[in-house]
């Protein structure tokens, strides 16, 4: 395995742990008392009176203080007049006066808040401990975070089942999230989420400002997730923003601000300048008449570059007339490492909770409003970049201003510029002025309203909308490189914008019942109703920097209606025999009415073995539950609101026809299936819930099974049967199957001394059991483009795992290199013909069947040192960055010479071999994601008051026997990919 990254020698280790046990040393603050008193005494658990070992036992409001030995008993210098806190993992916390006494017996009472936390889920909360489906809880780790510009952030490696691919290393970039691999195949894959109830239109949550965020619950199976059940198969998410201070007092304020230093991690291997003259002259072909040029230029240096980033946020906390309030303000500036880039976000969340008629009517009204600007770049310049031929300069006057001073290839002994020529990738990034400007709106009031009277009744109503609108400019003046090789290749400037608007609005009824029947009976129902509304438009145009249209103006308007009848049914029995049942209907406007209706029932068992007496007595177990569900969710996701209805688009550009002189813009039909209906997933789970010593260790291990019918797909049909050759329809069927494993545990705790460790591991697969009406072995689907027409590299067939790549079988010479040109035939021999060679299913897919996280925080007094990394195996990345290249590449038939990668001296390929296996890599890596190391300081001016300083390296390195830069790629494509940098960060937070 190769290490991407430097790695400090053993000596250099060791220094630093020598600083580090220093630096501690300077900051043992512990205080050293005089004319004390000596203090023994034990601590006993309350509930089976034996001894607590390793019981932390502190003077309050210090540092100095001491933890129990294998009897429970502890000795201790305190003042006679001190308070004494004694703590320890699973039980609650409790304070005792000294008042002169030098024998004291403590008792602690065990901490049930584990299980009786609440968790909120689909239209109410529930205890933790009365859970029945697959979800999992966690609250931001506010000390082991790194830097954390975008919500899904948090997530990375934090759950089983949760597989977060991080975006580019563009700012603000988006990444991607599937929970157990996602459940459909052409439709949306992305899971629900549903903000403060509101369930919004897609995955993007950048606008969300992270240090807004209480929690993230996850639902992961069908009893967890079919509440939601329209668009519950791929999971939910739901996130919770942090509320107001119920309890009233001073306001608290919180400010916190990050400073950051980004940096290449690594640029692509091509040649250097003396490389590439010497491979030129050997392998390019070119005619003697042909002249390399005098300069020495590292392109990729060129557009890359150190960034500058800062975040800072501000929040008050707090209740006026009783009612808690929450306002907080953001704001993050960060510069990507490819220059001109920039991302900039200004955020503004309010809360308030107030309450009235003796807290029978409750309100929580949330509104989270962001401005996004960004200030992209094209990724085109990075292949552009590494191809770049590095004998000729950045800047050079050509005629008639040609190039605006940017080198610009030009046809030999003419003042023409080469149109089939790259661009240059530093004019682009200079010349190009592209801005997306995003607003977003997200807000709900909620209400809900005890039944005077009948308290167990509470009646409750959500409204809630999203909305955003995205403006894009994209702004390039004539004569620019990019304007000859690109829009009309002819010099004319480019003056480009579009809007898009999308609209979402809610409206939820539904009523909660809670009864408790004697001490053993507890019983709880909900019924409601749902309503929602999208609503989508999308204008653009484009003219040239004179204001003239150079095209037709295009526009699309739609909207979707979303009705639901949703229930659901908790019993338990005794706190240890649980009984969830749901069911949702769902109509949705994408279907005909005869296939509107849309019906998904769950039922969930649990049996909490731990409240068994027999279980009771095992004193190590603290909590040991198993579940068992079964359930049905829908997907109705794909292509646009009106595949069901006979629509017609505008013929615009090369569709429209001539009369005469005059082109006339017609109508023309588009395609449709009115027989298009729900997709539905059910599945299957299986799982434990665990806790030993106190929950000390706990975690979750859960196996399901999932099988998706009627698949939701966009297929190619026949030539004449509809208004289309690629229809969305109902056709296939995939099983998907998976075991997840999550554990957390505090390995050992002390008085100074705490160490955390928590990790998860997850293995999933899918398989498409049927695709078309009759499957055969040669009927497939082709995906995975690789850019330009036709150019597909996976495909989706029967019994295999979704986006398999299917290629050609490369051949070897007896020294293992790849033979030019050559490739396996069916027939087993060797042949120059793709046509006759063997393209086969090779088995290996971009989907990730094994992921896992791993996690760690040692806190030692006032400092933290906590680190996070993630990484998978068993998918596969083509490495396009590298097939694309070959000899040929050095010099084209316009006159244009380029750069190649080096692994093309290896391969020496004379053509592009872009269907070949030998550039198909194994994709497993490790990233260490953060390492961040802090330290508070407490009571600054009050007792109230605190401040944390912490450092932190995000990106640390990569573990991986990839050839190219990363294989973290969704697509499983690597391609022109943005390369995310290695970021230092200086990070404040002050409470007061």
């Amino acid at each position: 395995m190769e290490l991407k990254s430097f790695i400090s020698p053993k000596s250099k280790k060791k220094i630093l742990l020598l600083l580090l046990v220093g630096v501690f040393a300077l900051f043992d603050l512990s205080a050293q008392n005089s004319g004390t008193l000596k203090i023994t005494g034990q601590v006993i658990d309350t509930s089976t009176n034996e001894t607590v070992i390793g019981a932390t036992v502190k003077i309050k409001n210090t540092t100095t203080g001491t933890i129990t030995d294998d009897e429970g008993r502890f000795e201790l210098n305190a003042p006679a007049n001190a308070t004494l806190v004694v703590s320890f993992i699973g039980y609650k916390s409790t304070e005792v006066t000294v008042d002169n006494k030098t024998h004291l017996s403590i008792l602690l009472d065990e901490d049930v808040e584990l299980l009786n936390e609440v968790v909120v889920i689909g239209y109410g909360q529930v205890k933790k401990g009365d859970t029945t489906g697959s979800l999992t809880t966690i609250t931001p780790d506010q000390l082991n975070k790194g830097n954390q510009l975008t919500a899904e952030d948090a997530l990375i490696g934090k759950m089983a089942g949760v597989n977060v691919i991080p975006g580019t290393g563009a700012p603000g970039d988006e990444g991607t999230i599937r929970i157990r691999m996602g459940a459909s195949l052409s439709a949306d894959n992305d899971p629900l989420i549903v903000i403060d109830g509101i369930p919004v239109h897609n995955t993007s949550i950048s606008a969300i400002n992270p240090n807004d965020i209480a929690t993230f619950t996850v639902l992961k199976d069908a009893s967890a997730t079919a509440i939601y059940g329209s668009r519950a198969s791929n999971g939910v998410i739901i996130i919770t923003t942090k509320k107001g201070n119920a309890n009233g007092g001073k306001p608290k304020v919180n400010y916190s601000a990050n400073f950051s230093v980004s940096e290449v991690m690594e640029y692509l291997d091509v040649l250097s300048t003396d490389e590439f003259r010497d491979t030129f002259n050997k392998f390019s072909g070119a005619p003697d008449s042909f002249k390399l040029g005098d300069a020495s230029t590292d392109w990729q240096k060129e557009i890359y570059r150190n960034a500058l980033g800062t975040d800072h946020n501000l929040s008050v906390t707090g209740a006026t007339l009783n009612v808690p309030y929450r306002v907080s303000v953001g704001y993050a500036n960060q510069n990507g490492i490819i220059r001109e880039n920039n991302y900039e976000r200004y955020n503004l969340g309010l809360g308030i909770s107030p309450q009235f008629f003796e807290k029978h009517l409750a309100f929580d009204i949330n509104l989270k409003s962001s401005l996004e600007n960004n200030k992209s770049i094209s990724t085109g310049v990075i292949g552009a970049a590494a191809g770049f031929d590095p004998t000729r300069p950045v800047y050079q006057k050509n005629p008639n201003d040609i190039g605006l001073g940017y080198f610009t290839w030009m046809t030999s002994g003419t003042s023409t510029p080469i149109s089939l020529a790259p661009s240059n990738p530093v004019a682009d990034l200079k010349l190009s002025d592209r801005q997306n400007k995003i607003k977003r709106h997200i807000g709900n009031i909620a209400a809900n309203y005890k039944i005077h009277g009948f308290e167990d009744l509470v009646l409750n109503v959500n409204a809630g909308f999203d909305i955003k609108s995205n403006d894009y400019t994209e702004i390039v003046p004539q004569n620019a490189p990019s304007m000859w090789t690109s829009n009309l290749q002819d010099g004319t400037g480019l003056d480009y914008f579009t809007t898009a608007e999308n609209r979402n609005y809610l409206l939820d009824f539904y009523a909660n019942y809670n009864k408790d029947f004697g001490a053993k009976h507890h019983f709880d129902a909900m019924a409601g109703y749902g309503w929602q509304r999208f609503w989508y438009k999308n204008t653009g145009r484009t003219h040239d920097t004179e204001g003239n249209e150079i095209k037709l103006p295009t526009g699309d308007e739609a909207e979707l209606f979303l009705l639901s009848f949703f229930g659901r049914l908790n019993y338990s029995y005794a706190q240890k025999l649980l009984l969830t049942a749901t069911l949702r209907s769902d109509a949705s406007s994408r279907f005909a009415k005869e296939k509107r209706w849309g019906y998904f029932p769950s039922v969930a068992l649990a049996y909490r073995m731990s409240e068994e007496g027999f279980m009771k007595d095992i004193k190590a177990l603290s909590d040991l539950k198993l579940r068992l569900s079964y359930g049905q969710t829908g997907q109705q996701d794909i292509g646009t609101y009106y595949q069901h209805l006979g629509t017609y688009s505008t013929s615009y550009d090369n569709s429209r026809y001539q009369f005469g002189n005059e082109w006339i813009t017609l109508y023309r039909p588009n395609g449709y299936d009115p027989l298009i209906k729900w997709e539905t997933t059910s599945t299957y789970n299986v799982g434990v819930d665990y806790g030993f010593l106190n929950n000390r260790i706990y975690g979750s291990i859960d196996a399901y099974k999932r099988y998706t019918k009627d698949l939701l797909n966009n297929i190619f049909v026949p030539a004449g049967s509809n208004f289309t050759n690629i229809i969305d329809t109902n056709i296939g069927d995939m099983e998907s199957q998976g075991v997840e494993f999550a554990i957390s545990a505090i390995p050992f705790k002390t008085k100074d001394w705490e160490w955390s460790v928590s990790g998860n591991f997850t293995w999933n697969t899918s398989e498409i059991t049927k695709l078309n009406t009759i499957d055969t072995d040669n009927n497939y689907m082709k995906t995975g483009s690789a850019g330009g027409t036709g150019k597909y590299l996976q495909i989706n067939k029967v019994g295999e795992t979704p986006n398999t790549f299917f290629l050609l079988q490369q051949a070897y010479g007896d020294d293992g290199k790849p033979l030019d040109g050559k490739y396996v035939a069916k027939d087993g021999s060797i042949t120059s013909s793709e046509e006759d060679a063997n393209k086969y299913v090779t088995g290996k897919s971009s989907r990730v069947p094994y992921f896992y996280g791993l996690s760690t925080k040692l806190l030692y007094k006032q400092w933290d040192f906590g680190m996070n990394g993630h990484g998978s195996f068993g998918n596969y990345v083509y490495n396009y960055q590298a097939a694309s290249e070959s000899f040929a590449s050095l010099y084209s038939a316009n006159g244009v010479s380029s750069n190649i990668m080096r692994s093309t001296l290896e391969s020496g390929f004379t053509q592009e071999r872009l269907y070949t296996d030998y550039f198909l890599e194994k994709g497993n890596f490790f990233k260490l994601d953060n390492i961040t190391l802090g330290y508070s300081f407490n009571k600054l001016w009050n007792t109230s008051s605190t401040m944390r300083m912490a450092f932190s390296v995000q990106n640390v390195c990569i573990i991986t026997n990839y050839s190219g830069i990363d294989p973290e790629v969704y697509s499983g494509i690597d391609r022109n990919v943005y390369q995310r940098p290695r970021m230092y960060t200086l990070s404040l937070n002050l409470n007061f």
